[in-house]
């Protein structure tokens, strides 16, 4: 039922070819636009970001134990938000399988409703994704994949 959201499979197809792109661009690559893109359109969103909490995220490698300095090119961020890049990808690979769909996406929201990520951040997410998507895309930055 398209009344519902269900993309067409015209949709589903280029989504799914878009994401080839993406994954051969390199999901940690594409995390580090996507955050550098979140940051410019919400300046403000850096707080949610301070050394104490990329800390918790560092696997204590050599690059990223140097990560005090710019937020903007954080090692940390750049693989964390190369993660949700992760979970996009499960959103794409589940979009010919809503019944399984359905469940990530729940389980995500519960988790991610615990780290301080309102409702109110949706819009800027999502704007964000699709300048870096464009970013990424190029001209198969269709408008069924923006869809």
């Amino acid at each position: 039922d398209r009344s519902l959201g269900e993309p067409s499979d015209e949709t589903k197809t280029a989504v799914e070819h878009s994401w080839e792109l993406v994954q051969a661009t390199g999901i940690h690559n594409v995390g580090k636009l996507f955050y550098q893109h979140t940051f410019k359109l919400a300046p403000e969103a850096v707080t949610l970001f301070p050394p104490e909490v990329r800390d918790r995220y560092r696997e204590w490698t050599a690059e990223e134990g140097i990560d005090k300095g710019s937020v903007y090119e954080s090692p940390v961020l750049r693989k964390l938000f190369g993660r949700y890049m992760t979970a996009i990808g499960c959103t794409v690979a589940g979009l010919r399988d809503f019944s399984q769909l359905v469940p990530l996406l729940l389980s995500l929201g519960a988790r991610h409703s615990n780290y301080g990520i309102e409702e109110a951040h949706f819009p800027i997410l999502g704007a964000a994704l699709m300048l870096t998507l464009k970013d990424v895309l190029g001209s198969a930055f269709t408008p069924p994949v923006e869809a």
